[in-house]
């Protein structure tokens, strides 16, 4: 069965992702205001550390949701490598989605105790050793719920990756605004009451509840995986060590590439914390942020066609790939050069208007906006090439990610190269091959070259822009007319 993506999902997927920057643009300067530089330093090394131990299940996600996809699209059966294709009228393989849900259930379980007792034990001597004047009850409490709310994300955060295999990305979304809703309203309360920093735990804590509670429901009982959990239960076609077996190959690949994700974008918050003040660092990881988002933005609608184009591979339907693809790349192109052009202008201003201490240099967010733009562009083609069960780029991820590590290290200690090194090192060890060399392939593949895919992305965008105004034209002026005293005018 085709998966296809909606227009609901597509605009569902821009609201989750304009709904978390326009979080962000209330969020940061409460943030700003409330907390000082060194505090919010110490919370980006908080995160940072979740999200090093989150690598632990970093290899099933997506090979989870690229296999809940093929299952859903019809696919016989998984491969280690590839698919077993179906015709594009194929039914869901509700045998196999039962298997890889019952497998999770089992993993996800033991990958999320193993993260916490790694956060408890050698996290905290971490943060004890780089906050020590800091550290309060306040500052453990904060910990400790950033503990737990790290094992419920990861024991029920299959769902929501269930929910993306499956195409549901409305209903995802949808979760993911509430869940921000909860965030805001919560932090933003608590900071205000004087809460300081245990305002951020409880927030994400309760954000991070809701999310994969209500994905838990959308996925038991509006698509009723419950009835099918209960009616497939006893099959034994695809057991849990075929799945796993199955998975395993790409798993750990894709886990040693999100580990490369890691090296070259969170560990160089803890690389900074190590060699400049938690102020420093809570600048640079305020710019990482916002960057982010702008650029998480610019690229939601590749997001909303992954599963269509996973779809459209298992079907063998190379031209929906090719137009999926040309239209999310260049609307992710233009819109990441207005967010950071407008930012930069007037954003930047405003957060220095906010809090007088808090000094963006505005060379180095645009060549960090540069270098991490560059780097999500190559990460999407790779993730392209990963719906057809193929990882050729693991290599290339894993040399140059630990190049990127070791050579920011070295400019930092040795050199004292500063926000400076921490910038451009990335950009220029990353711009030697896999900035360059994924695209490439991807547009091989699609039979056309990264000059022909935008120009071919930019029309499929006028063409919607064209539509849409006509549309819009049509009900203000009734088809091309508009009435006044019951005479009929054509507007000129």
């Amino acid at each position: 069965m085709q998966i296809n993506t909606k227009t609901k999902d597509v605009v569902w997927n821009y609201l989750g992702i304009f709904f978390s920057l326009g979080s962000q643009v209330i969020w940061l300067p409460v943030l700003i205001h409330y907390l000082p530089p060194d505090l919010l330093g110490l919370w980006y090394v908080f995160v940072s550390i979740g999200g090093l131990v989150e690598l632990m299940d970093s290899g099933f996600t997506p090979t989870l949701s690229h296999c809940m996809t093929y299952a859903w699209s019809g696919a016989a059966d998984l491969k280690k490598h590839g698919v077993l294709f179906s015709s594009e009228k194929s039914e869901p393989n509700y045998a196999l989605v039962c298997g890889m849900l019952a497998t999770c259930r089992r993993l996800y379980f033991g990958i999320a105790l193993a993260a916490t007792l790694v956060m408890a034990t050698l996290g905290t001597v971490y943060i004890q050793r780089i906050a020590t004047e800091y550290l309060s009850w306040q500052i453990y409490a904060t910990w400790g719920l950033y503990i737990v709310s790290t094992f419920i994300n990861l024991y029920i955060g299959y769902y929501s990756i269930v929910l993306t295999g499956i195409g549901d990305v409305f209903r995802k979304n949808k979760a993911n605004i509430i869940a921000k809703g909860v965030f805001l309203t919560a932090g933003i309360i608590g900071l205000v009451s004087g809460f300081g920093i245990l305002s951020l735990g409880v927030a994400y804590f309760a954000s991070g509840f809701v999310m994969r509670s209500l994905c838990k429901h959308y996925l038991l009982r509006v698509h009723r995986f419950d009835e099918l959990l209960q009616k497939y239960r006893h099959q034994t076609m695809y057991s849990k060590k075929h799945i796993l077996a199955m998975m395993w190959p790409n798993a750990w690949r894709d886990g040693l590439v999100t580990v490369t994700f890691y090296l070259t974008g969170q560990a160089t918050v803890l690389l900074s914390s190590n060699f400049l003040t938690l102020y420093e660092t809570g600048i640079y990881s305020f710019s990482m942020q916002v960057i982010n988002a702008i650029i998480g933005i610019s690229c939601g609608m590749f997001g909303a066609y992954i599963p269509a184009i996973q779809s459209a591979y298992v079907s063998r339907n190379r031209d929906l790939m090719r137009t999926l693809y040309a239209k999310s790349m260049s609307c992710g192109l233009y819109l990441s050069i207005a967010g950071i052009t407008i930012f930069a202008t007037i954003g930047i201003p405003i957060v220095k208007w906010l809090r007088h201490d808090f000094t963006i240099d505005r060379p180095v967010f645009l060549v960090m906006a540069c270098s991490i733009y560059l780097m999500t562009r190559h990460r999407n083609s790779a993730c392209f090439i990963s719906t057809m069960n193929r990882l050729p780029y693991t290599f290339s991820f894993i040399f140059f990610g630990i190049l990127t590590l070791l050579f920011t290290y070295i400019g930092l200690a040795y050199f004292s190269l500063g926000l400076w090194g921490i910038v451009l090192i990335p950009l220029m060890v990353q711009s030697l091959y896999n900035n360059w060399k994924w695209n490439q392939v991807v547009n091989h593949y699609l039979r056309t070259t990264e000059l022909g895919l935008m120009k071919t992305g930019s029309k499929i965008l006028l063409e919607m822009a064209s539509k849409k105004w006509k549309k819009i034209a049509s009900v203000l002026w009734g088809g091309g007319h508009f009435c006044y005293n019951s005479k009929s005018y054509s507007p000129v």
